[in-house]
């Protein structure tokens, strides 16, 4: 427990070393520094070069967009056991005294929004209107990153054992010495609801800049949780309440007219309603065959995110790979992987198909999928059943966000779907590995350094 503490109290103080103006002024007796003025939590909330990171490259190895079939990638990682132990959904990833820089980095961000929560509301100056707004935009970044670490720490979300089954510790205060017990599955998605719904009423309309949560994002957070719980009737609701105020999908079409290439930055992208990126990204994420075949080559997807491993990767390898879209804007080469229209847009599309609408389905991945194809490269979907509409939607998610990660997370709840369940292999080092449909693969374990020195935590299954 002491290392934890020593990671996020020094992650507190580089933030403060970079802020603009000494903000600790006042020491209480314990020693302990403390934020004064309400300008100084802005600064904070708004240190993005820490907080806008969430999971690193685990959820992109181990899910079935990418299959390192190359020998020069192979070759690359097995000396690399945290890379190799991901890749093939072996346990323990974290031996001995090596450190999950993920937990880490997103249990450092925790501590600084509980700062916030715990502490804004009575900074001096700033007015009343900053200080909620600073601690909705809290409560909503707490939400967001509990909803990532259970959904990456512990079992998929199943009403019948979410009581019993373990999550991730839940901590609400700004204290180095607590106990990391962790709370049930349940427990954790019901504080990430009752963050959100705390923050919903304050957060503004519009914000600045992306970084900064608004009430779009929000919304597309609980559509998001809802989805993942399985109740897709609130999950079609927030979807709606979201697009209502910001669901302009972005047209693929502009990035490809004019001769070259020209994608707007996630800060530009009126897509993106909350940035966020990966903390750590595989240098060659070679892509498997079947998210290849699910795209095509006509897809603008194809066109602008799939390139040859030759192509400014390392090591160079034969075969291809996903380009994010973030190296065009040269910006970042880590994608998207906040809160965003584009999900939303389809999470309400899979919410229509389960309720049987599957017209409505059709028209709105038609609408979508205009904005990714050239106009003249375009056929229009069409479902004979509602069964077939979902299947469409799933396999427009996977289009939609390959190469992200994100394709871990539907991995995850679709295995709760007999129709989407599948076993995924994979050959490395001239073995062959399986993943079973919702198996102890899907789970990661925690880093045994961690147990160590938390007695109070329970590992998940090996």
């Amino acid at each position: 427990m002491y290392r934890y503490k020593i990671i996020i109290a020094l992650l507190l103080l580089v933030t403060g070393m970079v802020s603009c103006r000494k903000y600790v002024e006042d020491v209480p007796i314990q020693g302990q520094r403390v934020l004064v003025y309400t300008d100084d939590y802005r600064r904070l909330m708004d240190y993005r070069d820490k907080q806008q990171y969430l999971f690193g490259q685990g959820p992109l190895m181990s899910s079935d967009d990418v299959d390192f079939t190359a020998p020069e990638i192979q070759n690359y990682i097995k000396p690399n056991n945290i890379q190799t132990a991901i890749y093939t959904w072996s346990k323990p990833v974290y031996t001995d005294r090596l450190e999950d820089n993920d937990w880490n980095a997103m249990y450092g961000n925790m501590y600084t929004y509980n700062v916030v929560i715990n502490g804004v509301m009575d900074s001096k100056g700033g007015g009343m209107a900053l200080k909620q707004t600073l601690l909705a935009e809290a409560l909503l970044q707490r939400a967001f990153v509990y909803f990532n670490l259970v959904n990456l720490y512990a079992k998929q979300y199943d009403a019948a054992t979410a009581e019993k089954d373990p999550g991730v510790p839940v901590l609400l205060q700004a204290a180095l010495f607590v106990d990391l017990k962790r709370a049930s599955v349940k427990q954790v998605y019901d504080q990430v609801l009752k963050d959100i719904r705390a923050a919903l009423p304050v957060l503004p309309l519009h914000q600045d800049i992306n970084t900064r949560p608004n009430k779009a994002a929000a919304y597309a957070l609980l559509s998001k949780v809802y989805l993942n719980m399985r109740d897709f009737t609130n999950a079609a609701a927030f979807a709606d309440s979201t697009l209502s105020l910001s669901g302009a999908l972005y047209d693929y079409n502009l990035a490809v007219s004019g001769g070259n290439v020209t994608f707007p930055s996630q800060v530009d992208n009126k897509q993106v309603l909350l940035r966020n990126i990966p903390r750590q990204i595989f240098n060659a994420p070679q892509l498997s065959q079947s998210v290849l075949d699910l795209l095509g080559t006509k897809d603008l997807r194809y066109v602008l995110f799939v390139k040859p491993g030759t192509s400014s990767f390392y090591p160079s390898f034969t075969g291809l790979a996903y380009w994010s879209p973030d190296r065009y804007s040269g910006s970042t080469d880590r994608p998207a992987i906040g809160l965003t229209v584009n999900d939303t847009w389809l999470i309400k599309a899979e919410c229509l198909a389960r309720a049987g609408k599957k017209d409505e389905v059709v028209q709105m991945l038609n609408t979508l999928r205009k904005f990714r194809f050239r106009p003249e490269d375009y056929t229009d979907l069409t479902a004979a059943t509602p069964a077939d509409a979902l299947q469409l939607v799933v396999d427009e998610r996977r289009r939609e966000f390959f190469g992200t990660g994100l394709r871990w997370y539907d991995q995850r709840r679709l295995n709760k779907d007999p129709q989407f369940a599948k076993t995924v292999t994979r050959s490395f080092n001239g073995v062959t590995y399986t993943l079973q449909p919702n198996g102890n693969g899907y789970v990661f374990p925690l880093a045994n350094v961690l147990i160590s020195l938390n007695p109070e935590m329970e590992q998940n299954p090996q």
